[in-house]
């Protein structure tokens, strides 16, 4: 076979200067346009991070801002529809805004939104269903929302301009996962993309020691499971029932003894033990083997306060009742109205009562001998009502946190730290959340 030379073949050096070249071209034309490319990418990039950077500091500056005077009227806006009924002009900024002013006026001076926000979350008594026409409990603080609303307004306006709209949405659920407590939103409604968010917490000024009745709580980890688990410790006896057949199914798994011995009896039982004791924690109450409550429930607690309140103002001695709950305001607005209109007794007063009783009877479908009993079966409803809201998201919980410690029960140290900082996780007091975000209108 006859060997050619390699120089002789000259479509092989052809074929891979070709090929170089190719590539070269390919190199430098990647070259050209990387420029191009990283140029747009990185714009992208530092707008995004400057608009998050806007919506950080937005949220921020509003949060620390002080409202150097902030009023509203109490029960302001019910006055203004009772006036409007009666025929007297409440549009106007004449004699009857002068003297509504005058006589039912707060301010709050020198304030951040902050402390207002949380004010205004932790009065209103947010409910998961309607009452008396609307889902909150106070009714009095109506005006106390416009005049928040119409700041906000002001201020995000006037530090956004006309490039951004933006929506300020503000919570508090003292039971985590149920619409009870309070609630604030204004702004329009965001779109579902290109928007940017910022997050905060807001601290509520709310005491941790509550007194209802006669009944002082200390709303702390240490004072809670003082209450339940007396000076014992860990898997000590309590006098709470609940707790003590938790201690017995626990001790009885552990070593082996009928009828918790296997983990699936055990678990049913313990289940069934947690959650009368997270129920009563968050709902009914607390009470101990001698039916002596040692925790009022959560929700307990709030709808005591809240409908406390209003029991005071309809009392069958109202006069009286309502000079020493609001001072001689509610009064000199009656007296005013009575005046102007001399076919109205006590406007403002029946007006409250009308209101309150036509509500409540068509809200329950029933009709009560007194507003006493109309209150007691509200209340009933509204605990049952939430009791159907938390079922449905607590009871998965309960039984991942009771197969857990069934799981662990051999290293567990202390059971009743894991069950109070568990039962703290359900609830927040003390924090309420805020969401701000904005999206381009305007380039």
């Amino acid at each position: 076979m006859k060997h050619r030379s390699f120089l002789d073949n000259p479509f092989g050096i052809s074929l891979m200067y070709d090929t170089v070249l190719f590539l070269v071209m390919v190199s430098l034309a990647g070259v050209i346009l990387l420029p191009v490319l990283r140029t747009n990418n990185a714009l992208e990039s530092s707008i995004d991070k400057h608009r998050e950077q806007v919506v950080d500091d937005a949220l921020h500056a509003y949060l620390v801002t002080r409202a150097d005077r902030f009023s509203y009227r109490f029960c302001g806006s019910l006055i203004d529809d009772i006036a409007g009924r009666i025929g007297i002009d409440n549009t106007s900024d004449g004699l009857y805004g002068s003297l509504t002013s005058w006589l039912l006026a707060h301010e709050q001076l020198h304030k951040t939104y902050a402390t207002l926000l949380a004010e205004k979350l932790g009065c209103e008594f947010q409910l998961p269903i309607s009452f008396l026409g609307t889902n909150r409990l106070n009714i009095f603080t109506q005006d106390y929302d416009r005049a928040l609303n119409n700041e906000t307004n002001r201020f995000f306006s006037d530090l956004l301009g006309e490039k951004y709209q933006y929506n300020l949405t503000a919570w508090w659920h003292p039971i985590k996962g149920i619409s009870f407590g309070g609630g604030f939103s204004v702004g329009q409604h965001p779109p579902t993309q290109d928007c940017y968010v910022a997050r905060s917490i807001v601290m509520m000024p709310y005491s941790p020691v509550i007194s209802i009745g006669n009944h002082t709580v200390i709303f702390t980890k240490h004072w809670v499971k003082q209450q339940l688990f007396s000076s014992d410790i860990g898997f000590g006896r309590s006098s709470i029932p609940a707790l003590s057949n938790i201690t017995i199914i626990f001790e009885n798994y552990t070593n082996g003894h009928p009828p918790y011995d296997s983990k699936e009896t055990a678990s049913r039982a313990a289940h069934e033990n947690l959650s009368t004791l997270v129920y009563g924690f968050l709902i009914h109450g607390i009470v101990n083997e001698s039916n002596i409550t040692v925790f009022p429930g959560f929700v307990d607690m709030s709808l005591s306060y809240g409908f406390g309140k209003i029991r005071n103002i309809t009392a069958q001695c109202f006069d009286s009742v309502l000079n020493e709950s609001f001072g001689g305001a509610i009064r000199s607005i009656d007296r005013l109205f009575g005046a102007l209109n001399t076919t109205a007794k006590d406007p403002l007063s029946q007006s409250i009562l009308t209101s309150l009783n036509s509500t409540l009877h068509d809200l329950l479908n029933g009709s009560f001998d007194s507003l006493d009993e109309a209150f007691d079966a509200a209340e009933s409803m509204i605990k049952e009502k939430i009791n159907t809201l938390v079922k449905g998201f607590i009871d998965p919980l309960i039984e991942a946190f009771v197969n857990g410690l069934l799981d662990v029960i051999d290293n567990i140290k202390d059971f009743s730290e894991m069950l109070i900082d568990w039962l703290f996780d359900r609830v927040s007091l003390d924090k309420a959340e805020v969401m701000l975000t904005i999206w381009v209108v305007r380039e």
